[in-house]
């Protein structure tokens, strides 16, 4: 099944919210790590786009562009 460019940013928002869990913080759902300016939610972030473009060989940035215009 092919996503759409705001459920890709959304699953990448999501597994950055699994991965500042996992270092012992919470965000409430709503919170959207790519716009932060916190230098950890950054990495968050980055993160996430990271193991999201290796599993599923689908550029997360490209998709942010995409929704951001």
């Amino acid at each position: 099944m092919k996503l759409n460019d705001e459920q890709i940013v959304s699953d990448a928002n999501e597994l950055a919210r699994e991965f500042y869990l996992a270092h012992g913080y919470q965000v409430p759902s709503s919170f959207c790590f790519y716009m932060s300016k916190h230098p950890q939610e950054q990495l968050m972030w980055r993160l996430a786009c990271l193991a999201y473009e290796r599993l599923r060989d689908t550029p997360v940035d490209d998709a942010l562009a995409n929704i951001s215009e």
